[in-house]
């Protein structure tokens, strides 16, 4: 009994490692953890360096038990500045790590871009940044984060 009690502990051990040092990249609708990739060599950029309307990237956050959790997600960029909005936000897990731990690491190409989420609450701001997207009215429970540089 003994022995199986530590076979199982061991176990568990060597997957919680595993969580924490391998990257498993989130893919559409199904959660990664840690984000796999070379660090930009430039972490305080512009963003106008990317095409113009939404583009699709990976968030990482931090959580309560260590190992990260990301997403896959759109963003955009409005006057040089990267914006990841958030949908049903109340009942995603990414934004309440966000909540307790602004810093988060994004995966925008290959390159890995170290940032600050900061949450837009001001209503007239959200529906300005919005309006760079389309011409409907935002959605309630839509939220919207500048990615800032740390």
């Amino acid at each position: 009994m003994k022995r199986a009690v530590l076979i199982v502990v061991a176990v568990l051990a060597a997957v919680y490692l595993a969580a924490l040092l391998v990257p498993y990249e989130p893919d559409e609708r199904r959660p990664g953890t840690r984000l796999g990739g070379p660090l930009a060599a430039e972490q305080d950029t512009d963003w106008s360096f990317r095409s113009p309307g939404r583009m699709q990237i990976s968030v990482e956050t931090a959580t309560w038990y260590g190992v990260p959790h990301s997403v896959t997600t759109t963003s955009w960029i409005v006057d040089g500045d990267l914006y990841v909005p958030c949908n049903a936000c109340a009942t995603k897990r990414w934004p309440k790590n966000v909540a307790r731990n602004p810093d988060v690491r994004l995966k925008v190409g290959i390159e890995i871009y170290e940032r600050r989420a900061v949450r837009i609450e001001d209503d007239a701001e959200r529906r300005r940044l919005f309006a760079a997207l389309t011409d409907r009215p935002v959605p309630p429970g839509r939220w919207v984060f500048r990615m800032e540089a740390r």
